[in-house]
């Protein structure tokens, strides 16, 4: 992408944020869909999307399958604006995709650190990231959010535990896994195959 196009995607980007809030639209659901839309996909392989030329309310509802009714943005510089941001930024900056990023920074989690970071160097949200990034495998976060155990995940995959466990501890071991059990993990946790690509 050129200068023009990064600029006119993050902006229709951060603006997504804030119609979904506004909206009171559920946090994970749009996160959901954003990280599966043609924008995100396109944005992740530094491809312009010509979905941004699209009227908001539209992309919206394409993105999220969910029609709102207000899409005034007021003023740039409220927590949900700077959460898009933050989002575009990070995933420029560490190129890694967005679905890691809503994993292992949830977007409620990223409203509650507006405060600390919004007016900082994206340095300092990128720093905060990679710590945060330590704290917890994919795998363990993805068992926390479906309450499930390995052993649940064994049983429903027949992937064996004892390779679900070298997943568990690492996300390195994860992303050497077999595109078979990536397969089972994708279709297991309803997530995407870009969640388990280094």
């Amino acid at each position: 992408m050129n200068n023009y196009e990064l600029y006119k995607t993050r902006e229709v980007f951060s603006q997504l944020f804030v119609i979904a809030i506004k909206n009171k639209m559920n946090l994970d659901s749009f996160t959901f869909y954003l990280e599966r839309s043609d924008l995100v996909l396109s944005t992740q392989k530094d491809i312009y999307s010509s979905k941004v030329d699209n009227n908001l309310k539209d992309l919206f509802y394409m993105i999220t399958n969910y029609e709102v009714s207000d899409i005034e943005i007021e003023g740039i510089y409220n927590d949900a604006y700077w959460a898009g941001l933050g989002y575009f930024d990070l995933q420029q900056e560490l190129k890694i995709p967005f679905s890691l990023l809503f994993l292992k920074l949830p977007l409620s989690k990223m409203l509650d650190i507006y405060s600390i970071y919004h007016e900082m160097d994206i340095s300092s949200l990128v720093s905060y990231f990679i710590s945060l990034n330590k704290e917890k495998t994919i795998l363990r976060i993805l068992c926390e959010n479906k309450k499930c155990s390995l052993n649940d995940i064994c049983k429903k995959t027949k992937i064996k535990l004892s390779t679900l466990k070298k997943y568990n501890e690492s996300d390195s071991h994860l992303y050497s896994a077999s595109f078979q059990n990536i397969n089972k993990l994708v279709n297991y946790f309803n997530t995407t195959y870009s969640l388990f690509v280094n």
